[in-house]
C-alpha cells in the first residue's frame, strides 16, 4: 500500500534500522561466543585516577565525548563500577539527537560486560513511571527516555524480555493514567515518530505542506526483526485506545460549542446582544475546541491515521436565514407562488373596505376599539420548535395564561346559551327578520361576492351590540357539518375588521382560549362531556384561515401547530391534519415562517413513522404533501436520478417523453424519430420511459400512444410498438403476481395498452386476453377489499368499446362481458357478505329508513363506473331489456348458457378428430352436409336472446367472407394443382416410398366398392363441375414388377375423384391421369403460374423501392426547409399519417 512519508525521516529510518540490526547481530554473537575474561580485564588498567576521571565523565556525558569514552572504555578495568556507569548514563540529562551516539558507549559496555543490561533495566525501572502511584515530573527527559529504552531494545542490549516488559509497562501507564486531561499526547507523539515503525508498524504523516514528501510502499521500508509481529500489534493498539479517546472528546467539545454558539446567535436576534455569561462560555468552548482539534490532529498524524472532520453545524438562525432567503428568491423569481392560483390570492389578499361603501353614521360607533388586542405571539423567533420530537406530557406552553381556566362548555350548553333571548336595544320584530335572513344567507356563502354583499348588508342593517354579540357566537362555534364554509366565514371576519374592531378581537380571544382548553382536556376526565372531533376541526380550521387573512398573526398560527405536533396523538392527529391542510402551505411558502413551518413538517413525517392506525397515518401523509407538494412533473422527474450518471441526451430524453401532451405531440414525434435508435443505450433509455405510463398523467397516455404509432410508421421503427406492448404486458403480469403493490402502475399500464390499441399497434386478441387475465389470474384469500381489477377493466372497456363493437371482435367482448359480470357479483357479494356484521340496523327494523354507511356499504365510484359501463354496451334494440344480469346467481346462469353453447361446438369438432385419428377402422362417418346444417340451425334456434344479433351477424359476415374468398378459393386450386404434377412427376422417376396417409371422410357406397389407400388429388379445369373436391387414389388392382396386368394389357394410372353432386351430395368421379392432354394442361397452368408469380415479385419490389425514394425525398426537403429561417412563413412539413384518436372513425 503507498504511503507518502516526508523524504527526511525516510532517509533517518533507513540509516537507524541499518545501524539497529547490526548491532544486535553483534550483540548476539558476543553473548554466544564470548565470555567474560577475567585474565583479560585483569591486564587492563585499574587505576583509581583513571576510573574516577571516566565516572566523572560520565556524569557529563553528551554526544561529543562518545568517543573518546569509547576509547578509554577499551584501556580500562571497570568491573566494580558497572552499576555506577549504569546509573550515570540513567541520570544524565540527554537530547534525542544524543541518542544514537550513547547507544553506541551502551553497545561497548554491554559488550565486555555481561551484567550491564541487568543494571540499566534497573535503573530505567527507578526512573520510569509504572505504577497508578507513580508521578511524573519531567515530561522531557521522560520523552527522552522511553526512545532511549526503545533504541537500546532495539539494538540488542536488552536481553529478549528485559527492556521490552519496562517499554509495554510505561506505554500502558501513559495511557491508560491520561484519558480525561490528555497531556501526554506530545510525548507520544514524538515517540511515535521516532521509533513508531520499529516497534508498531506506525508510518507518520506528514503535518505541513511545506515538508519534502515521497511517496513509498510499505513493503518497500526497512524493517526491524527484534520485536515479534504480535508485540508491534499491541504496541500500536494502545496508541489508537489513546487516539479515539481524545477523538471523543473533541467531538463532545464541539457539540457543546455549537449548543453554545446557537443560544448566543438566538438571543443576539432576539434581544439584539447575548448574555455575558453565554458569551463567556461559548469563548471557552471555542477554545477548547481549538486546542483539543490541534492536539488531535497532530497526534493523528504522528500514529498515521487520518482525522475524522468535525461537524462544525451553523447555527439555527443561520440556517433558517438561509433557508428563508433561498424561499424569499424562488418568490421573486417566481419559480414559486404563495397562493397556488389568481383566484385564490383575490380571495385572501383583496379586500373591500367598508368605509368607502357604507354611510360614516352606520359604523361610527363601531369603529372606536374598546378592547385591547388579542395576545398572540409577535416574532417567529420566540416560537421555539427544538425538543418536540418526543410525545409525552402536555407541553408546559400548552398552559393557559389564566390560572384557573374555566370549565369547558359543551355543545349543549353552547346552544342553549345561544337560544337564550339577549336583551336587545332594537325592535324585535324588525331586528328579528334581519337577523334571520343575514343567518340565512350565511349559509348559502359561496364566493368572495356573497361573502362581501353578506358584511355589507351586516354593517348597513344589523350593526349593534346585539347582533355583533350573536355574530360573534356564530362565528366562535360554526357548524360542524359545514366545514366548506369556514373560509367564507374568515373572509366575512377580516372584511369587517376596518368597521370593527372589537368584534375581531372578541373573536380571535374566544376562538384561541376554545383552542387552549381542547388542548387540555383530558380524553380520561368524566367531569366533562366529551366533544366531538369536528367542533375542534372546525375551531383549528377558523384559526388557520383567519391567519391567511392576517386576522391572527403567523407566529401565533405556527405556535398552535408546534402545540398540536408536541403531543401527536388522538384528536391532535386529526386537528393537526385540518391546521396543515388549511394553512401549512401558507406557512411553509411565507419568507419568515418557511424554515420554523419546515422543521415542524420533519417533525410531523418523523412521528408519523410511529404511528399504528393506518388511517390517522393516511391523514398526516395527505396533509404533509398538500403543505409541501411535490414539484412541478418536469422538475420532479428531473431530479429523480435512475442513473448514477444523468447526461444530457437522457434528460432530453425524458423531456420529450414525460412532458408531451396535446399541444406538443408532433414536436416531440420529430424529436423521438431524430434520435439515434442504433444506439442500444439510447434505444433501451426511451423504450425505458415510453414504458413507464405511471411518470405521465393518464390523460397524457393517448398522445404517447400516438406518438409510438407515428414511430410505428416508418419501416425501420416498427420494433418500438412491439416492445413498448411486451413492457406494457410485463407491468400489468407483475401487478397481478404481487397484490396491492403495484395497482397504480398495473391500471396506467392497462390504459396505456387500450390507447395502443386504438391506435392499431396491437389486435383485438391481445385486449381479450388480457381482459380474462384480469379476471381469472388467482387471487389472495381475503381479497374482497380488492377491487382495483374491475377498475382497470372499465377503464379499458371505456377506450376500446367503440372500436371493438364496430368489428369482428363485437361476440368475443359480449362473451366477456358475461364471465365480467359474474367477476363483479362474485366481488360485491362478498363484500357484503363481510360487511354484514356492521352494517347499520343490521338486527332488523324499517328498510326505509336505513342509512347506508359509507364505510361498510359497497364503494359508490365502483359500483357506477359498473353501471355506466353495463350502459353504454346496452344495445340498440328496444325488444331486449335489461339484457345484463342483476344478481350473482343471473351472472352464474349467463356463464353456464355461455359454456354450454361451447361445449357442444368443442364436442362435434373432437369428434370430427377423432375419426380422422382413427385411420383403422372401416367405418367413416358419412359427409352429410344438409344434415349439419340443420343441426347448427337448430342449435342457434336454441340460443339465448341476448346472442341472437350476435350470431345473425356472424352468419352474415361469412356469407359475405364467402362471396369475397371465391377468387381466393380459385388462386388456391391452381395451386394445388402445381403441387399435383410436382407430385405425380417425382413418382415416376422414384422407388414408391411410404406416402403419409390422409383419412377422409367417403360415401357409403365407396366404401364397399374400394379398400385401398387414400390420397389427395385434384381435380382440374377437365372437370364441370366447379365445386371444391378432395381427391382419393384407389387402384384398381395391385401393381406388378413389370408394370403389366394379368390381361397382358398394359395398366392405365386412373384415379377417382370425390365431388358434390346434386344438392351438394358427394359423389365418384374417375379419371385417367395418363392423358397426355391433361399432363399437357399441368404443365401449362404451372408456366403460367410461375410467370405470374414473377410479374409480381418485380411489381412489388419496384413499389416498395419507389416509396422508400418518396420518403427519403420528402425527409430531406423537410430537412433542407426548417434550415431556411429567413422567410416568415412556417416551412412546409411532411404530412405523416396521424394516427387516429377516439371519435375520428
Amino acid at each position: 500500500m503507498p504511503y507518502t512519508v516526508e523524504k527526511s525521516w525516510l532517509e533517518e529510518l533507513q540509516k537507524r534500522v541499518e545501524f539497529q540490526e547490526t548491532s544486535r547481530l553483534k550483540m548476539v554473537e558476543v553473548r554466544e561466543n564470548f565470555l567474560d575474561n577475567e585474565k583479560e580485564l585483569r591486564s587492563l588498567d585499574s587505576a583509581l585516577k583513571k576510573t574516577t576521571s571516566f565516572m566523572k565523565k560520565i556524569k557529563l556525558l553528551s554526544a561529543a565525548t562518545v568517543p573518546q569514552l569509547i576509547e578509554e572504555l577499551s584501556k580500562l578495568n571497570l568491573s566494580k563500577f558497572v552499576e555506577e556507569i549504569a546509573s550515570g548514563i540513567i541520570e544524565t540529562k540527554l537530547k534525542i539527537s544524543d541518542i544514537p551516539k550513547v547507544t553506541e558507549l551502551c553497545l561497548a559496555v554491554s559488550a565486555m560486560y555481561s551484567n550491564f543490561s541487568e543494571q540499566m533495566a534497573g535503573e530505567f525501572k527507578k526512573i520510569l513511571p509504572v505504577k497508578k502511584t507513580d508521578k511524573i515530573t519531567n515530561v522531557a527527559k521522560l520523552r527522552v527516555d522511553i526512545i532511549f529504552l526503545a533504541e537500546l531494545c532495539l539494538c540488542g542490549v536488552f536481553n529478549e524480555k528485559e527492556g521490552l516488559q519496562v517499554l509495554g509497562a510505561v506505554l500502558t501507564y501513559l495511557i491508560q493514567t491520561d484519558k480525561i486531561d490528555f497531556v501526554n499526547y506530545g510525548l507520544l507523539a514524538t515517540v511515535s515518530r521516532c521509533v513508531g515503525w520499529q516497534i508498531a508498524n506506525i508510518i507518520p504523516i506528514p503535518l505541513g505542506d511545506d515538508n519534502d514528501t515521497v511517496n513509498i510502499d510499505d513493503t518497500d521500508l526497512p524493517t526491524s526483526s527484534a520485536l515479534s509481529g504480535d508485540q508491534k500489534k499491541s504496541i500500536r493498539e494502545l496508541f489508537k485506545v489513546y487516539y479515539d479517546a481524545l477523538y471523543a472528546k473533541t467531538e463532545k467539545t464541539c457539540s457543546a460549542r455549537n449548543k453554545a454558539m446557537k443560544k448566543v446567535k438566538r438571543q443576539e436576534r432576539s434581544r439584539g446582544d447575548a448574555a455575558d455569561e453565554e458569551k463567556a462560555k461559548f469563548n471557552e468552548l471555542q477554545a477548547e475546541l481549538d486546542t483539543l482539534r490541534k492536539m488531535t490532529h497532530e497526534l493523528s498524524c504522528a500514529i498515521g491515521v487520518t482525522m475524522k472532520p468535525l461537524k462544525e453545524e451553523a447555527s439555527d438562525d443561520e440556517e433558517d436565514e438561509a433557508a428563508n432567503l433561498e424561499m424569499g428568491r424562488q418568490l421573486a423569481e417566481g419559480a414559486i407562488k404563495l397562493w397556488s392560483d389568481e383566484e385564490t390570492k383575490a380571495f385572501y389578499a383583496d379586500l373591500i373596505d367598508l368605509r368607502l361603501m357604507v354611510p360614516k353614521d352606520l359604523y361610527k360607533e363601531s369603529e372606536q376599539r374598546t378592547l385591547s388586542k388579542a395576545k398572540m405571539a409577535e416574532r417567529i423567533e420566540d416560537i421555539d420548535v427544538e425538543n418536540i420530537n418526543e410525545s409525552g406530557a402536555v407541553d408546559a406552553k400548552r398552559t393557559m395564561s389564566r390560572a384557573n381556566s374555566e370549565k369547558e362548555s359543551t355543545p349543549e350548553e353552547s346552544r342553549t346559551e345561544a337560544a337564550a333571548p339577549l336583551k336587545e336595544d332594537i325592535s324585535e320584530d324588525r331586528g328579528v327578520n334581519k337577523w334571520q335572513k343575514f343567518v340565512l344567507d350565511l349559509d348559502h356563502l359561496v364566493s368572495k361576492y356573497s361573502t362581501d354583499k353578506a358584511a355589507e348588508y351586516f354593517v348597513s342593517n344589523l350593526n349593534n351590540k346585539g347582533c355583533r354579540k350573536r355574530l360573534v357566537k356564530l362565528m366562535v362555534e360554526p357548524p360542524p357539518t359545514r366545514i366548506d364554509v369556514v373560509p367564507f366565514y374568515a373572509r366575512l371576519i377580516a372584511t369587517l375588521e376596518n368597521v370593527m374592531p372589537d368584534l375581531t378581537t372578541e373573536i380571535v380571544t374566544q376562538l384561541l382560549d376554545k383552542f387552549r382548553g381542547f388542548l387540555q382536556q383530558k380524553p380520561s376526565s368524566s367531569s366533562l362531556i366529551a366533544i366531538k372531533v369536528e367542533a375542534k376541526m372546525v375551531c383549528v380550521m377558523m384559526i388557520a384561515e383567519l391567519m391567511k387573512f392576517g386576522v391572527i398573526s403567523r407566529p401565533e398560527g405556527l405556535s398552535c401547530l408546534r402545540q398540536l405536533v408536541y403531543d401527536l396523538r388522538g384528536h391532535s392527529v386529526e386537528m393537526t391534519a385540518t391546521f396543515m391542510e388549511s394553512g401549512g402551505l401558507y406557512l411553509y411558502r411565507h419568507t419568515e415562517s418557511h424554515a420554523k413551518m419546515k422543521r415542524l413538517l420533519e417533525v410531523v413525517k418523523a412521528k408519523r413513522e410511529r404511528m399504528k392506525d393506518q388511517r390517522q397515518a393516511m391523514l398526516i401523509d395527505n396533509a404533509y404533501f398538500t403543505c409541501l407538494p411535490p414539484e412541478d412533473s418536469k422538475e420532479e422527474r428531473l431530479r429523480l436520478k435512475f442513473d448514477e450518471e444523468d447526461t444530457p441526451m437522457k434528460k432530453f430524453i425524458r423531456h420529450v417523453v414525460l412532458d408531451i401532451n396535446d399541444t406538443n405531440v408532433d414536436n416531440h414525434l420529430k424529436c423521438l424519430r431524430r434520435l439515434d435508435w442504433s444506439d442500444p443505450e439510447i434505444s433501451d433509455y426511451t423504450i425505458r420511459y415510453l414504458s413507464s405510463t405511471w411518470l405521465l398523467p393518464i390523460e397524457n397516455l393517448q398522445h404517447l400512444a400516438s406518438a409510438i404509432a407515428g414511430l410505428c410508421n416508418l419501416q425501420h421503427l416498427q420494433w418500438i410498438g412491439m416492445a413498448v406492448i411486451d413492457s406494457t404486458i410485463q407491468t400489468i403480469r407483475i401487478s397481478l403476481e404481487n397484490p396491492g403493490n403495484f395497482n397504480q402502475w398495473a391500471h396506467s399500464a392497462a390504459v396505456y395498452l387500450a390507447e395502443l390499441y386504438s391506435f392499431e399497434l396491437c389486435d383485438e386478441d391481445l385486449i381479450i386476453q388480457i381482459l380474462y387475465q384480469l379476471i381469472s389470474y388467482p387471487e389472495p384469500e381475503n381479497s374482497w377489499k380488492d377491487l382495483h381489477r374491475i377498475r382497470m377493466i372499465c377503464a379499458v372497456l371505456e377506450i376500446v368499446r367503440e372500436f371493438i363493437q364496430k368489428g369482428p371482435g363485437r361476440l368475443k367482448l359480449r362473451y366477456f362481458m358475461a364471465y365480467f359480470h359474474r367477476y363483479y357479483f362474485t366481488k360485491k357479494e362478498a363484500w357484503d357478505l363481510e360487511t354484514q356484521d356492521k352494517q347499520p340496523n343490521s338486527d332488523g327494523g324499517d328498510n326505509n329508513e336505513t342509512v347506508p354507511d359509507m364505510e361498510t356499504s359497497f364503494p359508490y365510484e365502483v359500483e357506477i363506473a359498473y353501471s355506466e359501463m353495463c350502459r353504454k354496451f346496452r344495445g340498440k334494440k328496444k325488444n331486449i331489456p335489461n339484457r345484463w344480469p342483476k344478481n350473482l346467481k343471473e351472472a352464474q346462469e349467463a356463464v353456464a348458457k355461455v359454456e354450454k353453447k361451447f361445449k357442444g361446438d368443442l364436442k362435434e369438432v373432437a369428434g370430427e378428430h377423432s375419426d380422422m385419428d382413427d385411420g383403422g377402422m372401416k367405418d367413416l362417418n358419412v359427409i352429410e352436409e344438409d344434415d349439419e346444417d340443420e343441426d347448427d340451425d337448430n342449435r342457434d334456434s336454441e340460443g339465448e336472446q341476448e346472442f341472437e344479433d350476435s350470431d345473425e351477424e356472424r352468419r352474415r359476415g361469412l356469407s359475405i367472407s364467402n362471396a369475397v374468398t371465391k377468387e381466393e378459393d380459385d388462386d388456391f386450386q391452381r395451386e394445388l394443382d402445381r403441387m399435383m404434377g410436382e407430385g405425380f412427376r417425382q413418382s415416376a422417376f422414384q422407388a414408391p416410398a411410404a406416402a403419409v396417409q390422409y383419412d377422409v371422410t367417403l360415401p357409403a357406397a365407396a366404401k364397399n366398392r374400394f379398400s385401398r389407400n387414400i390420397k389427395f388429388a385434384e381435380d382440374t379445369k377437365a372437370r364441370s363441375s366447379p365445386s371444391r373436391s378432395s381427391e382419393m387414389d384407389f387402384d384398381d388392382e395391385p401393381t406388378s414388377s413389370t408394370g403389366v396386368a394379368a390381361s397382358g394389357r398394359q395398366k392405365q394410372g386412373r384415379v377417382t375423384l370425390m365431388v358434390r353432386g346434386k344438392a351438394n351430395k358427394p359423389a365418384l368421379k374417375t379419371v385417367n391421369i395418363d392423358d397426355d392432354e391433361l399432363q399437357r394442361r399441368w404443365k401449362e397452368e404451372k408456366a403460367r403460374e410461375e410467370k405470374e408469380r414473377a410479374d409480381m415479385k418485380r411489381l412489388t419490389l419496384g413499389q416498395h423501392r419507389r416509396i422508400e425514394m418518396e420518403e427519403e425525398k420528402a425527409l430531406l426537403a423537410q430537412l433542407h426547409s426548417s434550415r431556411k429561417n429567413n422567410s416568415k412563413k412556417n416551412p412546409p412539413r411532411l404530412q405523416f399519417p396521424k394516427p387516429h384518436l377516439e371519435g375520428e372513425w
